[in-house]
This record gives C-alpha cells, sequence and structure tokens, in this order.
C-alpha cells in the first residue's frame, strides 16, 4: 500500500480519478448548501407550525374570554335589577328564570353566608340550602367587579360545573352574590370550534384542575393536568416539549386566560411536528445518491475516450519545447481538438498571449482600485451624514455602521455585533423594538417605528428608525440596510405645543372670567328677580361654556368623546354624584370636532336649566332620558334626543326665550341640521339631527361609551 501511494505521490493520478472527484466537487457544494436549506427549512418549519398552534390556542383563549365576558356583563345588569333593591324576589325570581330560558344556565342569588335565596334549578317554594362557593368570601368584600371559579365538583362528574359571579351592592354594601352554575359542556363546546385532528387541547383552571379536553374528556376531566407535559421550556414563551400520557415526546403550546388565570393548552405529538420534515430529509438522501451515483458511472464512461488522445498531447510536450511543429490529434471532444490546434500554433503566439495576459492583469487592478475608491466613496459618505446608517447581514447581525454611531453612543461598530445594539435601546422600549425588528425580519418586509435610546453622556433621545430588505438578482434576502433619524427636537417641540395649547385654555378662561366680571358690574345697577335670574342665567352659560373648553383642552382641541361632553354636562345637575342619578343615558361611541362639541354642550346647559326651573329636576320623582345613536351613508348623521319624564304637567310656554331660541335656531345653524323641541304633556323632548364631519367616528383616541348600556337606534 505505501509503495502504491509512493508511486501516485510520484506519478500523479489518472484522468479517472480526477473527472470523478471533479464530479463529487461540482456536485458536493450543491448538495451541502442544500442539506444547509433544507436544515432551515426544517428551523422554520417548526417555527411557523409553532406560531399556527400558538394562534389556535390563543383563539380559544379568546373565544373563552368573550363567553365569560358575556355571561358577566348578564349578571351584571341583572345585578342593577330594582327588584333586589326592593327585596322582591319573587319578581326577581321571574326575571331570573326568563334569563334561564334564554341561556340555558342557572342563575343563583345567595347572601354572603351563602344562604340561597333565589335558584332557577329547583322548583319555585322549593326549600333553598346554604351553599356558599369559593369565590363568595372574595365578592363579598366588594373590591372586585366579578369573580369565575375553577373546577366546582358535583354528586356526579357529568354534572361538575364552574361558577361566575358578581357582587350585588346597596347603598355600597354587599348584601347578594349573584351567579351563573355554567357547565363545564360548555367548554367543551369552545374546544370543539377550534379542534385541530390529532391535537389534545385541553383548558385547565388556576389550580391546574383539567376542566375540558379534546378528545376523550371523560378520562382527565376533573383530574390535575399532567406534570409531565412540560419537561423541557423552548426558546420560544409557552412552548414547551414534554410526553403525554402514553409516554410519547409531544410539544405542548399554552396561553393564559385575561380574564379567568385559567390555562389553555394543546399538545401535538412530535411525529406530527416533524412528519413533513422528516419527509424532505429522506426524499433529499435519495435523491443525493441518486445523482452521485449517475454521476460518477457517466465520468467512467467518459474517460476512455478522452485519455487517449490527451496521452498523444502530453507525449508532444517535448517537441513544443524544443520548437518543433506538433501534429493535429483527432478527438471526439472538442475541448481536446481544439487544445491541439492551439498548441500547433504556440510557438507564434506566445508573445502575443504574453501580451493580452499583461493587459488583463492591468485592467484586473483598474477594477480593484476602483471597486476600492467605491467602497472608501460610500464608507465616506455614511461617515459624514448626520443620520445614523447601518447594515445587517441575512442573519440579522449588525455587519456595518458609520462613524455616528460611535460620536453618540462612545462605541465603535463593532461592539453592536452579537446583539450589542440592545445596550443602546431605553429599556422600557426594548421588548417593542425586538418584537417589530423580529416581525419585519421574519416577513422580509421594510419596518419604520420610533423608540427611545440612551446617548454616551446618559441623556434619552428618541430616534425614527427606518430599514429596508437588500435583495441581490436572484431576490434572495442579504440583510437590511437602515437609517436612524434624531427626533428629539418632530418631540421636544410636541410637548412645546401641547404647553401652549394649556396655556391658551388658561387664557380663555380668565377671558370668560374677565366678560363675567364686566358683565356683573354693568348688571350691578339693577335690582329685583330679573336681573338676579339674568345674572345667575349669563353666569351658567360661561361656566357651561368653560367647562365644554376643558374637555377640549384634554383632546388638545383635536375633538371631544360625545359621551365626555354629555357626563360634564350633566354632572351639576345630577347633585354632584351623590345618591341615586335621575339621568339615564346610552349611545355608541362618537367622537365630535370642536365646534359641535361647543354647541351640544350649551344646548344640554339650556335644557338642563329649563329642566331645574319647570321641568322634570324642579321636583323629587323627575327623570331625563339622553340617547343618540349613529346613522351610516354618504355622511355620518348623528341622531339625539333628550325626554324628560315624571315632572309638572308640560304647557308651551306664550313666548320664546332666550334658551329656546339658542336651541332651535342658533343650534341648529351651528350644526348645519334640524332641531326639534317639543313640549309634550308628559315633559319636554328635544331631538337633534346634524351630520358629523370629519374627524368622525372611532379615532384613534376614542372612548367607550358605558358598558351597562348597548347602542340602540332612536325610536320615535
Amino acid at each position: 500500500m505505501s509503495r502504491r501511494l509512493h508511486r501516485f505521490g510520484r506519478n500523479g493520478f489518472s484522468t479517472q480519478v480526477y473527472l470523478v472527484a471533479l464530479v463529487v466537487a461540482l456536485i458536493g457544494p450543491g448538495l451541502l448548501f442544500t442539506a444547509i436549506l433544507l436544515m432551515r427549512y426544517a428551523s422554520a418549519e417548526r417555527a411557523r407550525f409553532e406560531q399556527d398552534a400558538r394562534e389556535n390556542v390563543r383563539g380559544i383563549s379568546l373565544s373563552l374570554d368573550r363567553d365569560v365576558a358575556g355571561l358577566v356583563s348578564v349578571l351584571q345588569t341583572l345585578a342593577t335589577s330594582p327588584r333586589l333593591k326592593d327585596g322582591d324576589f319573587s319578581a326577581f325570581d321571574s326575571q331570573a328564570r326568563l334569563v334561564r330560558g334564554s341561556l340555558d344556565l342557572d342563575v343563583l342569588l345567595r347572601r354572603p353566608n351563602g344562604q340561597e335565596v333565589v335558584n332557577t334549578g329547583v322548583p319555585r317554594g322549593a326549600p333553598l340550602p346554604v351553599a356558599p362557593l369559593p369565590i363568595d368570601a372574595e365578592l363579598a368584600k366588594g373590591q372586585v367587579r366579578a369573580l369565575v371559579s375553577g373546577y366546582v365538583p358535583a354528586v356526579s362528574a357529568e354534572d361538575a360545573s364552574y361558577a361566575v359571579g358578581v357582587p350585588v351592592t346597596v347603598d355600597g354594601e354587599v348584601v347578594y352574590i349573584l351567579s351563573f352554575t355554567v357547565p363545564l359542556s360548555r367548554l367543551q363546546g369552545i374546544l370543539a370550534r377550534e379542534v385541530v385532528q390529532g391535537w389534545t387541547t385541553g383548558i385547565s383552571d388556576r389550580n391546574g384542575t383539567v376542566l375540558a379536553r379534546l378528545p376523550d374528556p371523560t378520562a382527565v376531566v376533573g383530574k390535575p393536568r399532567l406534570s409531565t407535559l412540560r419537561q423541557n421550556q423552548t426558546s420560544t414563551s409557552g412552548v414547551w416539549e414534554g410526553q403525554d400520557r402514553q409516554r410519547r415526546p409531544v410539544v405542548v403550546i399554552e396561553a393564559r386566560s385575561r380574564l379567568t388565570g385559567w390555562t389553555v393548552g394543546t399538545s401535538i405529538p412530535q411525529t406530527i411536528v416533524d412528519a413533513r420534515v422528516r419527509r424532505w430529509v429522506w426524499a433529499f438522501a435519495g435523491f443525493g445518491l441518486l445523482v452521485l451515483a449517475t454521476s460518477s458511472v457517466l465520468a467512467v464512461s467518459l474517460w476512455s475516450r478522452v485519455t487517449r488522445p490527451l496521452r498523444h498531447l502530453a507525449a508532444s510536450g517535448p517537441a513544443l519545447a524544443r520548437g518543433e511543429a506538433i501534429p493535429r490529434v483527432a478527438s471526439p471532444v472538442h475541448e481536446i481538438q481544439r487544445l491541439a490546434t492551439v498548441l500547433s500554433d504556440a510557438s507564434l503566439r506566445i508573445r502575443t498571449r504574453e501580451e493580452e495576459r499583461d493587459r488583463a492583469l492591468e485592467d484586473t487592478r483598474r477594477g480593484l482600485s476602483a471597486l476600492k475608491e467605491s467602497e472608501a466613496r460610500f464608507r465616506h459618505m455614511a461617515d459624514s451624514a448626520p443620520a445614523l446608517i447601518w447594515m445587517t447581514d441575512e442573519t440579522g447581525e449588525v455587519s456595518f455602521a458609520n462613524l455616528h454611531f460611535d460620536h453618540l453612543f462612545g462605541m465603535p461598530a463593532e461592539a453592536l455585533a452579537d446583539a450589542g445594539w440592545e445596550r443602546i435601546i431605553h429599556p422600557d422600549d426594548l421588548d417593542m423594538f425586538r418584537g417589530a425588528f423580529q416581525d419585519a425580519f421574519a416577513a422580509r418586509g421594510p419596518f419604520r417605528m420610533e423608540t427611545r435610546i440612551i446617548d454616551r453622556t446618559g441623556a434619552v433621545r428618541w430616534l425614527r428608525c427606518e430599514g429596508v430588505p437588500r435583495l441581490d438578482d436572484g431576490q434572495r434576502f442579504l440583510g437590511y440596510t437602515g437609517c436612524n433619524v434624531d427626533i428629539t427636537d418632530a418631540k421636544l417641540a410636541e410637548e412645546h405645543l401641547l404647553l401652549l395649547i394649556h396655556e391658551l385654555n388658561h387664557r380663555v378662561k380668565n377671558t370668560l372670567a374677565t366678560v363675567q366680571s364686566i358683565a356683573t358690574q354693568s348688571l350691578r345697577g339693577l335690582d329685583g328677580p330679573e336681573a338676579e335670574i339674568a345674572r345667575a342665567a349669563f353666569e351658567a352659560r360661561l361656566l357651561a361654556l368653560a367647562r365644554v373648553h376643558d374637555v377640549l383642552t384634554k383632546e388638545s382641541w383635536d375633538g371631544a368623546e360625545l359621551s365626555a361632553v354629555v357626563a360634564d354636562a350633566i354632572r351639576p345637575l345630577d347633585g354632584g354624584g351623590t345618591g341615586a342619578s335621575r339621568f339615564r343615558v346610552q349611545g355608541p361611541p362618537l367622537r365630535l370636532p370642536p365646534r359641535l362639541a361647543l354647541s351640544i354642550a350649551m344646548a344640554l346647559h339650556e335644557l338642563g336649566t329649563n329642566a331645574v326651573k319647570y321641568g322634570a329636576l324642579s321636583n323629587d320623582a323627575g327623570t331625563i332620558d339622553i340617547e343618540w345613536a349613529v346613522r351610516r351613508g354618504d355622511e355620518i348623521m348623528l341622531l339625539l334626543r333628550w325626554r324628560e319624564s315624571g315632572g309638572p304637567p308640560v304647557k308651551k310656554p306664550t313666548r320664546t326665550g332666550f334658551g329656546s331660541r339658542l336651541i332651535e335656531r342658533s343650534l341648529a345653524r351651528e350644526l348645519a341640521g334640524e332641531v326639534n323641541l317639543s313640549y309634550e304633556p308628559g315633559g319636554v323632548v328635544c331631538t337633534i339631527e346634524a351630520p358629523v364631519p370629519p374627524p368622525g367616528l372611532l379615532e384613534r383616541k376614542t372612548v367607550a361609551a358605558p358598558a351597562r348600556i348597548a347602542p340602540l337606534p332612536l325610536a320615535g
């Protein structure tokens, strides 16, 4: 063996060996690169699979929250029933049974000690037991608005349930606990809507007790969650690796319900996760072996046709060195035959070849010099720019940063590698920035955001960060190129503008105070009841105007939420927030421009003042309904109605006062709509219909309407 190796080292290997080696050299890198891509594909496929599973689990969690929120809303509505305050349990029992008929859930009303007062699950008049629930003690404290229990056992496992409860308060004290008894089958229904073939999905309470599972719920419901499911936590939050009850490797994805604190989880057999990747691996291995074997056979078959003319050419070498003519060698290989022709003319063309070689080398040197100069110009331009310019490679690592980084942060560009850039981001913004970059990186798309950073002096500054993906001619992702611009000054100016708005509001209030003082001085010489009434009305109107100015100032005069305008207008008329409210307000979220907000606030003030003097607020029994709706079409229309009831009988006045003229004429003109003031015997009714110009519905600062009242269209 050693002699053979010595002979090969002295004489070289045959062309057969080199042809086979050439085949391997040509195909090998491609196979290696394909293997690397396959590994990256496997990783990406695993990440995508986990993301899909997380979305599925989060969808179940959101469905669970929506279901619980709906039950809580029904209970909170029942808790406001006047029958509970009056102690009329028979009437409340009828109301609760209507709810049970629509929801198919038993309603229980208990005292804090657990004594049941109403139970729709038993016949009327049947004795009711003392049956407290674990959530009663916490609800009785009055510190929470609603609670959801965990697993509530029953005599039969099929009758196990969970409870949703709210406190019932009278005069600020919790006197009852109102709850639904919800069967676990309701949770099974939620899971069934999101079930995936081959996955095991379940819900467990805060104590780890299983409430629902698909498939085969009867085997585990009511039992502790399997501990072996969470053996190893992966790098992805909420994703675990473990074993199921059959000791099979599984991937577990979990999400926590925001309202209940329960855990929604799904376990997926590892075989399902890896199935697709495994097929690609086997296909790649078989294809690679087939290509390599076929190429080697073809190389050996071509060897004999190539070696014979090559031997003749090798034998003609000494003749070429001596300057002798070389006979042309016939060969089926075009390149060999061409080589023979070239060798025969070599003696005449050597000098020409040398000159061509020298020119090619010179061209190469010039090209390299131009490339270096271009790179130097780019670096000079980047380093001279007043912004932060950077580039990443295809893995997201920073590969270039201009000198502005050193000037701003006191560290060289090399320090930004290996996630070193995280040190310059403000800690409160780091997770947000990292998440935005990772989302854009995964989508291979551009990103733009604003974030705070800490400069070399420790000061906090604002940057606008923008990045675009960099692709080659084959649309392959090469990394990001980005630019960060210091915007600490598009932020200080914004704060200064806010200060100016507050100063303007302060001066408007001073102006209103001056107007009030002038009016008071002007009316001081007048005596009698009419002068006092005029003075009080004038001051009240100025105060109403000032209050709505406060609401608009809080929103930087960008507009105001209608619910906030209404609440501010009726607050002085509603006893300062003490006792039961005499106003019933309902309507959807609607954002008004400043002009409409001012006009409607003044109209509500005039209507309220009239109600205090002559209408529903002039006695102790009257109430006022304020409701509005939104009609969509070519333009957004607001329909608002003020209705008084329970006050003294109403008669149409013989003369039109300032308030009526303000409402019917000025308000209609300001709103570019219609205003109808009707003096019905049961109480004054004012209807307003007006278009709402932009900014319109549901802008970014929209404030939700009261949760206890659903938006209703205005009826006649």
